[in-house]
């Protein structure tokens, strides 16, 4: 194959190619629920948080911004929203209450592999290869938002989601896109 044929197929499969991209980016955040199943979650009309401030936070929690934390609000209620629920100032009023958090961890991911490296070194047969490892180390950071759902007359957990994602640089800069993609995700099974 000439490079001109190579050249053809190659720009032939570049929207595949714009497809992987986007689909391994999906696939960037993992998410996970669980919910009490004797909650009748069809009831459930209105919702609010649990007080004037839903983040709740340990001592030694992750700190982050006032402007993240209304993003997360944002991304929340608008998701609920749109799924059909009616927001209310009042928690007295909603039928259930939510509560978030946020958390990082700092993690390590090794690669080992094999790699030849031809000669005769040494007491060695002519012609074979010498292998040794190669080793190679990559820290990253994981963040992950939990969701808690409680009913809000009996104040009883009923939901708890969560989606956890490997933080970028570019998530750093403007963690926007990531929260919204966090939180769509994380209440795709949301019992209705």
């Amino acid at each position: 194959m000439n490079h001109r044929a190579t050249l053809v197929v190659f720009l032939q499969n570049i929207p595949l190619l714009a497809l992987a991209v986007v689909l391994a980016g999906c696939v960037s955040i993992k998410t996970g629920s669980h919910y009490d199943e004797t909650a009748d979650f069809s009831a459930y009309r209105t919702f609010s948080w649990v007080s004037k401030t839903p983040y709740i936070s340990a001592d030694n929690a992750v700190r982050i911004s006032p402007l993240a934390q209304n993003k997360i609000q944002d991304a929340i209620r608008e998701r609920l929203v749109q799924a059909g629920y009616t927001f209310t100032e009042n928690p007295a009023n909603g039928d259930f209450l939510l509560a978030y958090t946020v958390g990082t961890r700092e993690e390590i991911r090794v690669d080992s592999y094999p790699v030849a490296y031809p000669g005769t070194w040494g007491w060695h047969i002519h012609g074979s290869h010498y292998v040794i490892r190669e080793v190679s180390e990559h820290h990253y950071t994981k963040g992950t938002l939990g969701v808690d759902i409680f009913d809000g007359r009996t104040n009883k957990p009923i939901w708890h989601g969560w989606a956890e994602k490997t933080i970028t640089d570019s998530d750093r800069r403007d963690p926007g896109p990531a929260i919204d993609e966090g939180v769509n995700r994380l209440f795709e099974d949301f019992p209705r």
